[in-house]
C-alpha cells in the first residue's frame, strides 16, 4: 500500500514533458490524472480495492474465464451531416469496429500473426465478446446505435456524455465525435475503473476517424486497433511503459504498468522498431497498449488483470456480462433480436432561410434496416413531396411550415410530423438603418414582422434577455451570462434584414456593452459577424475576449453584476465592405463560461462624420486636439478640433 500511495503522490506533481505536433493516440493517462487530482479519495479507494481483487486473481491458477458478452452502444455525435459522411459515420463503419474489437478480445485478428517468437508464448485470449445491443435502456428496440446533433462535437472532451448516455453499468457507451478537443489532444480516451466522482460516466470517447477499418477509418493497425486500446483501458490496463507517464521518457524505465510479462520499456510511438530494447530488455512494441503502428497482442498478464476488473464491482464492469443485463440489453445468446421501427431525425444546416433559398434537409434518422424506404411532404415547398433520402426544397413566400417524413422499413412504418419546423423570413427589408434601445417590452418582436429582431435559444441554459436593470440608454438593455453554460454552445442575437444601399463609406455599427468576470475561470466571447446571403454564411468583423470586454476596471464580481453609468464603454464594427447592399443581417454571437452577466445597449448605424475637411477654412490654424476627457493629441475614438478663431469641431476618428 505504501508504494503505491507513493507511486499516486509523485505521479500527481509530476508535469507533463512530452510533446508532439500531431494528436496522440490515446490521452487516457491524461484524464485519469485530472480525475484523481479532482477526486482524490474516490479514485485511491477505488484503485486500492481494485488491486487487491487484481493481486487475488495474480496468485491463483486460473484456467481460462467463461466467455463474457458487452453490450456496446455508439453514440454518434454529429454537426448535421447525413449518414455515412464524415463524423455521421455509418452502421457498416460502427459494425466493422465491432468486429475487429472482437477479433483482438479473442486472439483472432489476422496480423496477431506477425508475433515475433520472443512474445508468441505469452499471447493472451481475453475471451471477451463485444455486441452491439438490441434493447435500448427504455425497452425499446435499437441497433445499438444513436445519432445526435451537436454542435460541441468538434472540440469534444467529457461534456460529450452529457448529450446522451445510457446506464454505463448496463451498457459499455462509445461517443463518436468530429474531434477531441485541443487541450486534450489525442484519437481518443477513456478512463480504468477506479476513476469517479459527483455524477461521473464510464465510456469512451473517439474520433470518428479512428473507430473501424472503413468509412472515415482506416486499415492500419495504428487507426483500426484504437478502440481496442481503448478497452484495455477501460478494463484497468495502463500504457505499456507506465501509469501517467508520457510515451518516450527515459524515466518510464523506473515505472511499471502493473504486469509482469509486460517488459520495462519507454513506449514508443507510430514506429515498429521490433528489435527495441529502451530499457536493457526486449520491448513488447506490438502490444495493443503501446503506441507503435504495429499492435497486435495482448499478453496472459494483460487478460488477468482486465478479468480481475470484469469480476469487480469497481466502475460497474462486473454488471455488464451478467445473465440478467445480457436480456434486457438484447445481448443474450438467445435473444431473438426483433427488426426495429426507424427512429425519425432530420436537421437542415441553417437557421436562417429566406425565400427562394434551396434547403438542405438531412436525414439522420437512425435503426433504418437495410433497404428503408423515404417519404417526405413539405407543405407550401418545392417539390411538396420527395423520395429522396436527403432532398432539396425551396420555398416562394415567407411563413412557418411543417415538415413531415415516413420511414418504411421490414418492420413497419414510422411516421413523425414536425409543426413549424421551418421558419422562411423575406429578405426585402423595410429598415433603412438600425437604433435599438430595446425599450420595448415585447422585444424581440415589433409591429412588423419584419423588423423583428431574433434570438435563438439552446436547450436547458439561459440566453439573452432584455432586461431593466441596467442600461446606457433610455431604460433597458439586453443580457447574457455564462455561469452556468458549457463552453461550446453559441447564444446567438439575430438583428431584422437591413437595406444600407443608401450609405457609402464609411459606414460603422456602433453599441455600448459592459462586462465584469465573475472569477478566475470566466472565458467569455463576443463576436459580432454579417451575413448578405440570408444568414446561409457569416463573416466575422469583430471578436471581443473576457479580458477586451471588460469595464468594471478588472474587479471579480462573485454576485450578479449590474454596471453603474461609469461601467459602459462604446464599440463599433466598420461595414464598409457592405456600404451599398440591399439586404443585410447582423448576429451577436456570445459563447463561454463561468462568467458574469454581458450587456449591450444602444446599437445603431451611422456614418462616419466627414465635416472637418470640408467645413473647416483654408486659412484657419489648427490649435490643439482633445478628447472628451480633455486629453490633448489622443487617439480617441471621440474627440474636437480646436482652430485659432474659436470653432471647435466634433469629430470621429476612423
Amino acid at each position: 500500500m505504501k508504494k503505491i500511495i507513493t507511486l499516486l503522490i509523485l505521479f500527481l506533481f509530476s508535469t507533463r514533458t512530452y510533446c508532439q505536433e500531431t494528436i496522440l493516440p490515446c490521452a487516457t493517462h491524461i484524464m485519469n490524472k485530472q480525475n484523481f487530482e479532482k477526486n482524490p479519495e474516490i479514485f485511491l479507494k477505488n484503485k486500492l480495492k481494485l488491486d487487491s481483487i487484481t493481486n487475488l486473481f495474480n496468485s491463483q491458477a486460473r484456467f481460462g474465464e467463461p466467455e463474457k458478452i458487452i453490450p456496446v452502444v455508439f453514440h454518434v455525435l454529429h454537426e448535421g451531416n447525413p449518414v455515412g459522411v464524415n463524423e455521421n459515420i455509418s452502421k457498416e463503419q460502427i459494425e466493422d469496429a465491432i468486429r475487429l474489437m472482437n477479433e483482438d478480445f479473442n486472439a483472432m485478428n489476422e496480423d496477431l500473426s506477425n508475433v515475433i517468437d520472443e512474445f508468441q508464448g505469452i499471447i493472451g485470449n481475453v475471451n471477451v465478446v463485444y455486441k452491439l445491443a438490441k434493447i435500448d435502456p427504455y425497452g425499446n428496440c435499437t441497433e445499438g446505435i444513436t445519432r445526435t446533433y451537436w454542435e460541441g462535437t468538434g472540440s469534444a472532451d467529457d461534456d460529450a456524455k452529457q448529450v446522451v448516455f445510457w446506464d454505463d453499468a448496463s451498457y459499455l457507451n462509445i461517443w463518436v465525435v468530429k474531434s477531441i478537443d485541443a487541450s486534450i489532444g489525442a484519437a481518443a480516451y477513456t478512463y480504468i475503473p477506479s476513476a469517479g466522482g459527483p455524477n461521473f460516466r464510464h465510456g469512451i470517447i473517439a474520433d470518428h476517424e479512428y473507430v473501424g477499418s472503413i468509412g472515415t477509418g482506416s486499415n492500419s493497425s495504428y487507426v483500426k486497433h484504437t478502440l481496442s486500446h481503448e478497452c484495455g483501458h477501460f478494463f484497468n490496463l495502463e500504457h505499456t511503459w507506465a501509469e501517467w507517464s508520457d510515451v518516450g521518457l527515459s524515466s518510464n524505465c523506473n515505472e511499471d504498468d502493473f504486469v509482469a510479462d509486460t517488459p520495462n520499456c519507454i513506449g514508443s510511438y507510430s514506429t515498429c522498431v521490433l528489435s527495441s530494447t529502451s530499457c536493457e530488455s526486449l520491448d513488447n512494441v506490438q502490444n495493443f497498449m503501446d503506441y507503435s503502428s504495429c499492435t497486435c497482442m495482448f499478453t496472459q498478464g494483460q487478460v488477468t488483470r482486465m478479468q480481475a476488473s470484469l469480476n469487480s464491482g469497481v466502475g460497474d464492469r462486473v454488471d455488464l456480462w451478467q445473465e440478467d443485463n445480457l436480456w434486457e440489453t438484447g445481448t443474450h445468446p438467445d435473444y431473438q433480436a426483433e427488426e426495429c421501427l426507424a427512429t425519425i431525425d432530420f436537421y437542415i444546416p441553417n437557421g436562417n432561410v429566406c425565400v427562394n433559398n434551396e434547403i438542405q434537409y438531412f436525414n439522420n434518422s437512425f435503426n433504418v434496416g437495410e433497404n428503408p424506404i423515404y417519404y417526405w411532404s413539405f407543405p407550401g415547398g418545392t417539390p411538396l413531396n420527395s423520395y429522396e433520402e436527403n432532398p432539396v426544397v425551396t420555398y416562394n413566400a415567407p411563413g412557418s411550415f411543417n415538415v413531415s417524413l415516413s420511414i418504411s422499413t421490414e418492420a413497419g412504418t414510422t411516421y413523425e410530423t414536425i409543426n413549424n419546423f421551418i421558419t422562411v423570413s423575406d429578405n426585402n427589408p423595410i429598415l433603412s438603418s438600425i437604433s435599438e434601445s430595446f425599450e420595448s417590452a415585447n422585444f424581440p418582436i415589433s409591429d412588423n414582422p419584419l423588423s423583428d429582431w431574433e434570438i435563438l435559444e439552446q436547450e436547458t441554459e439561459n440566453t439573452w434577455d432584455r432586461t431593466e436593470s441596467a442600461s446606457s440608454n433610455g431604460l433597458s438593455s439586453m443580457r447574457i451570462r455564462s455561469r452556468f453554460f458549457s463552453g461550446e454552445n453559441e447564444h446567438n442575437l439575430y438583428s431584422p434584414f437591413i437595406n444600407i444601399s443608401q450609405y457609402q463609406t464609411p459606414v460603422r455599427l456602433y453599441f455600448d456593452y459592459a462586462y465584469a468576470q465573475r472569477n478566475s475561470q470566466s472565458d467569455d466571447l463576443l463576436r459580432i459577424l454579417i451575413s448578405d446571403d440570408c444568414g446561409l454564411s457569416w463573416t466575422e468583423r469583430k471578436d471581443l475576449t473576457t479580458n477586451e470586454l471588460i469595464t468594471n476596471g478588472g474587479s471579480y464580481i462573485s454576485s450578479a453584476f449590474v454596471p453603474n453609468n461609469d461601467q459602459w464603454e462604446e464599440e463599433y464594427v466598420n461595414l464598409n465592405p457592405w456600404a451599398g447592399n440591399e439586404s443585410i443581417k447582423i448576429k451577436f454571437e456570445f459563447t463561454g463560461e463561468n462568467g458574469n452577466y454581458l450587456y449591450i445597449d444602444n446599437i445603431r448605424l451611422e456614418l462616419e462624420n466627414t465635416e472637418l475637411k470640408d467645413f473647416v477654412p483654408n486659412n484657419k490654424v489648427l490649435l490643439k486636439t482633445i478628447d472628451i476627457l480633455g486629453r490633448e493629441n489622443t487617439n480617441s475614438k471621440f474627440y474636437i478640433e480646436i482652430f485659432d478663431d474659436g470653432t471647435v469641431i466634433k469629430n470621429y476618428r476612423l
